[in-house]
This record gives structure tokens, C-alpha cells and sequence, in this order.
């Protein structure tokens, strides 16, 4: 990958922004369709292949640079989610200037299949081509120890899903991986000693997962935040106390069936900023990667944003 060899990019030109490693590889695989597609299409387009983690960031904010403002990411939620961060990391025009496209392709591809995004390469492309851009929110993570800040587009997360995370094999393993990372953060499972203020207001707990929410799914179709939408310019927290693990086993069905919140070991707020504090070092994830460490402040960005959904 050579940030170099991208060229002065026609504002009309697509980005085809590839993720080698999302669904066992299988946009690599799909890029001579892809831009087939395109290019039946009557698109211009130039595709760059990621070639590290975080390697979408850089690719998108030097294309945005060099004047790029369509961006079709090839990839998951992950790489969206560099996506936008590559966005916000260039200052030559607002994140909202840029067209977001999807072709989902990664391991749990929440984003993708809560806005009903085609996953068959022709139709997302259709989608991408002809949709309609839509104002959505973005949520950012401030990082006090480090002074680190993350975007985030969808869920960010600190507890149990970070441990889960942490402990996933390669994503090639495909959505098994999800699996296999629940079952060893299940082995290695403690409470966790959390604050959380919002509105002013602190409550401390010994907890299983707090997450934050500009979307309503997470980890493969788990619905932590039914009730979530992503550009009603709110955070949608919930709180999960803690549970013994056999109890997490018994009512693990309500993360998939949207009756979470009626748990009466959930709490949940709407609001635009939450602080979480807890043990240092307490791993946060944001879009299905782990991004820092606790302590953090959460906040949203109304319409900071444009994706093409259906």
C-alpha cells in the first residue's frame, strides 16, 4: 500500500476502498466484478487495497486530500468504521461533504444488515450508484489518559464485549470467530467495578457490558440497543449488571429477540454524552475493534455524516 500512488482524484470519482482480510478474503476475490460493475455503470472509480490494520484510514483521508469525495468501502463493519475515521482525520472538507458506500463483505457485518445493505456485489453496487445519501451520526471516543480520540458508526463498548474482542482468533475464521472469542471471554468472565455518568448523574455498578449506541446491533446480529437510531443525534446506553455466567447462558436469547431492556439487570439512557470510568486498563472496543482503554468519554456528532442506505 503507497499513499503516493493515488492520484489527484475527480470529486465524481469512486474509491473502491478494499479490505483484503474481510470475509476470508472474499472481496479480494470479488474486486474484477466489482469494478466491472462500476465500470458498466459509467463510473469512474480508483481502487486501493488496505495492506495493515488501519490502513483504510490513511487510504481514505489521502483521497479525500487529492480531491475523492465518493468512497465505496469494500469490507465489514471494522473497515467502515476506518472509514470514517479516515474521514475525520483530513481537514480539507467536512466528513459530510464525502459519500459513504457499503459493499459488506466482513465477519459480523452488522451495519450492512441492519440498514438492509445487498450483500451480492451487483445490487450493493446498484445501491451504492443510484441510493440516496442520508445524514447519520457519528460517535467519538475521547481517551483522557492518552488523549487518543476514535469514531465510531455504529457500537462502542467497554466489559465483557471488549473481552470477547480481544480474545477473537483471525477474523478469517468468519462469523466462528465471534463464537470461539464468547466462549474464552466466558472462561476468563469477572465482574466489572464501573462508573457511568450521564446527564450529571453518576451510577456505579458491578457490571457485565456497558455499551453506547448509535446503532441497534453489534457482535452479529445481537440487539443491545433496540430501540436505537442513528440520526436522532442521541446515544442509546445500556448497562448490563453482572450475571453469573449460567445466567448469561439462560438469557442470551434476549440479545438476539429485542427484549434486552426489559431485563431487570439492564439499565439504559438516551442521551449525547456519557463518561465511563472503571479499572485501568479495562478494554473499549468501538465497531467491533479494540480501540483504548477506560477512562473515556462517549459523545455524539448529529448528521456528522452521509451513507447511502436503501
Amino acid at each position: 500500500m503507497n499513499l503516493s500512488s493515488i492520484p489527484i482524484l475527480p470529486a465524481e470519482t469512486w474509491l473502491v476502498a478494499l479490505n483484503p482480510i474481510s470475509g476470508r478474503g472474499r472481496g479480494l476475490h470479488w474486486r474484477s466484478a466489482i469494478e466491472a460493475h462500476l465500470a458498466a455503470r459509467g463510473q469512474c472509480f480508483h481502487t486501493v487495497v488496505s495492506g495493515y490494520a488501519g490502513g483504510t484510514v490513511d487510504l481514505v483521508a489521502e483521497a479525500v486530500r487529492r480531491g475523492c469525495r465518493r468512497v465505496l468501502v469494500v469490507g465489514g463493519d471494522g473497515s467502515l468504521s476506518e472509514a470514517v475515521n479516515g474521514l475525520f482525520a483530513q481537514a480539507v472538507v467536512s466528513p459530510a461533504a464525502v459519500t459513504l458506500a457499503l459493499l459488506p463483505v466482513g465477519t459480523g457485518n452488522d451495519w450492512g444488515r441492519s440498514h438492509a445493505v445487498p450483500t451480492a456485489p451487483e445490487a450493493a453496487i446498484e445501491l451504492a450508484v443510484r441510493g440516496v445519501p442520508r445524514p447519520h451520526d457519528a460517535g467519538v471516543i475521547d481517551f483522557s489518559a492518552t488523549g487518543a480520540r476514535r469514531w465510531f458508526v455504529n457500537v462502542a463498548g467497554c466489559g465483557f464485549d471488549a473481552a470477547v474482542v480481544e480474545r477473537m482468533p483471525s477474523r478469517r475464521w468468519g462469523r466462528l470467530a465471534y463464537l470461539i472469542g464468547l466462549l474464552r471471554g466466558l472462561s476468563a468472565y469477572r465482574m466489572l467495578p464501573l462508573s457511568l455518568t450521564v446527564d450529571g448523574r453518576t451510577e456505579y455498578a458491578q457490571a457485565l457490558v456497558a455499551f453506547t449506541c448509535i446503532g441497534s446491533t453489534c457482535g452479529g446480529g445481537m440487539k443491545v440497543a433496540p430501540n436505537a437510531r442513528d440520526d436522532d443525534g442521541l446515544l442509546d446506553v445500556t448497562l448490563i449488571h453482572y450475571l453469573k455466567a449460567w445466567e448469561i447462558l439462560r438469557d442470551v436469547r434476549r440479545l438476539f429477540d429485542g427484549s434486552l431492556l426489559s431485563h431487570p439487570q439492564v439499565s439504559s439512557w438516551q442521551t449525547n454524552r456519557v463518561e465511563l470510568d472503571g479499572e485501568l486498563g479495562t478494554p473499549v472496543e468501538a465497531d467491533g475493534e479494540t480501540v483504548g482503554h477506560l477512562p473515556a468519554t462517549v459523545t455524539v456528532v448529529p448528521g456528522a455524516l452521509m451513507l447511502v442506505q436503501p
